[in-house]
């Protein structure tokens, strides 16, 4: 059952200035396992957006180093959020990010995990 829904757009060119009028922007926006995975304006633009839309759908108060999105073994981003106030045994996020040339944009999915009792006629 879908909970929430969060969508986000961010201009890459804002991301690269901010970059370089601030060296450590994208310290504050990745977590270091993110890091590692890239630090381009673009690859920090479609985290950006992608953690904006994740926060809209779940409607807590994260910060940037509480929401993680890291690629699985297919690609796919999974997000891993840290806060007690998130229960991932109930609640599990699906985020898509994409690029266009000027702009990097994220959905976030939110759904609740509905237990179904099995039907035994």
């Amino acid at each position: 059952m879908i909970v929430g829904l969060g969508i986000d757009t961010v201009d890459i060119a804002r991301v690269r200035e901010a970059m370089r009028r601030r060296p450590r922007f994208a310290e504050r926006i990745l977590t270091p396992d993110e890091r590692e995975l890239g630090s381009s304006a673009e690859f920090v633009a479609g985290r950006w957006a992608a953690k904006e839309a994740i926060y809209k759908a779940v409607g807590l108060p994260l910060t940037w180093q509480q929401v993680e999105v890291l690629p699985d073994e297919l690609g796919v981003p999974k997000v891993r959020i840290s806060s007690p106030s998130f229960d991932p045994g109930r609640l599990h996020l699906h985020v898509s990010i994409t690029h266009e040339r000027t702009h990097a944009t994220a959905v976030a999915v939110l759904d609740r995990v509905v237990y179904q009792a099995p039907n035994f006629c």
